[in-house]
């Protein structure tokens, strides 16, 4: 495996990136299974616990950001909208930028998990002021501005090396 180059990335604190939000006060207990990821604190699975029928006219979370878990940092790109787990101290973070899509999500919640999983131990979970102090280091762009369009690129080049390689897998099934 290839290592990246990080010689001339750059550290941004994770405020300075980020719009923090946390949900509203959900248990699990009291849904319905249906269709709508419950995202909680768990560290496989893109963080969803299960699938829940939301409570009439209740707000979705909107899809396009970043959850992070308080317990251990797992960190994952939420494409669509889903139902969060709020209320007490492992209710996740949810973390919005405008440039964010697919890819560069994806690329984003890796660092973020790197960058914050060392400073957690479950007596010691994050909170509001150790994320928003955390720093993550990044590609940066000739203005020293985080590299939006290098992140979509190495994305989809890893995805594409994927797909080919399961097409491999599968010509031998």
């Amino acid at each position: 495996m290839l290592k990246i180059n990080i010689s001339d990335w750059k550290e941004f604190k994770i405020s300075d990136l980020f719009d923090f939000e946390r949900p509203k006060t959900r248990k699990t207990s009291d849904y319905q299974e249906g269709s709508v990821p419950y995202v909680a604190s768990g560290s496989m699975n893109n963080g969803i616990s299960r699938y829940c029928q939301p409570q009439e006219e209740e707000k979705l979370e909107k899809g396009n950001c970043i959850t992070v878990s308080p317990i251990d940092a797992s960190s994952f790109y939420q494409e669509k909208d889903f139902l969060g787990r709020g209320g007490a101290g492992s209710a996740i973070f949810i973390l919005r930028n405008d440039h964010l899509n697919l890819k560069n999500g994806l690329f984003l919640s890796t660092l973020i998990r790197v960058c914050l999983s060392s400073k957690v131990a479950y007596n010691d979970q994050i909170n509001n002021d150790m994320l928003s102090e955390s720093k993550i280091i990044m590609p940066v762009d000739s203005k020293g501005n985080p590299d939006w369009i290098y992140m979509d690129k190495y994305i989809s080049n890893e995805l594409s090396k994927a797909e080919k390689n399961i097409q491999i897998l599968s010509d031998f099934i």
